[in-house]
């Protein structure tokens, strides 16, 4: 017997929203990613923003929970990828990637129907990692790259939810 599903995440503004949004990050991946894989230059890469830190990996990483937890926001998860990889016989230095949220911001998106399909930007990224040379930098989603391609009111509350993110890892990196 086959199982009938129902897509809840319908309708012409949502379908026509997803739609934009993966022709979009596709077309963004094929004309950047090259660009952004070499980091060419002092630029920072166009769809994900990189701040080194002044401090070792794991004074960056204690000082980012520091400074999240501060400003209310809370870590649902932690990927400890090179810890994940040795496991499986890859040697790589130190890479952590958390998932960040705070309700104030997600509450106001998920309460809409229409906006749930932005849950899957959610929640907040962060990367925090140690390259060979021992520098260590902390990357994230450029926001701003994709707000244009959203509904105002989404394009709003990730705009101030990028805003505070932004100076969590400005405290954390000093």
């Amino acid at each position: 017997m086959r199982k009938q599903t129902t897509c809840l995440m319908s309708g012409p503004g949502v379908q026509s929203l997803m739609f934009k949004s993966m022709v979009m990050l596709f077309a963004l991946c094929i004309l950047y990613g090259p660009a952004m894989a070499q980091n060419i230059g002092d630029e920072q890469p166009q769809l994900v923003q990189v701040i080194q830190s002044s401090k070792s990996f794991s004074e960056t990483l204690r000082a980012f929970r520091e400074e999240a937890g501060k400003a209310g926001w809370s870590i649902l998860n932690e990927n400890n990828m090179a810890g994940v990889l040795s496991v499986r016989g890859f040697t790589l230095d130190p890479v952590v990637i958390l998932d960040v949220c705070s309700g104030q911001y997600s509450a106001r998106i998920l309460s809409n129907d229409d906006y749930r399909p932005v849950s899957a930007f959610m929640p907040c990224r962060v990367s925090i990692y140690q390259t060979a040379d021992g520098k260590v930098f902390v990357a994230r989603m450029n926001t701003s790259a994709f707000t244009d391609m959203m509904p105002p009111e989404v394009a709003e509350v990730m705009s101030a939810s990028d805003q505070e993110v932004d100076m969590i890892i400005a405290r954390a990196v000093r």
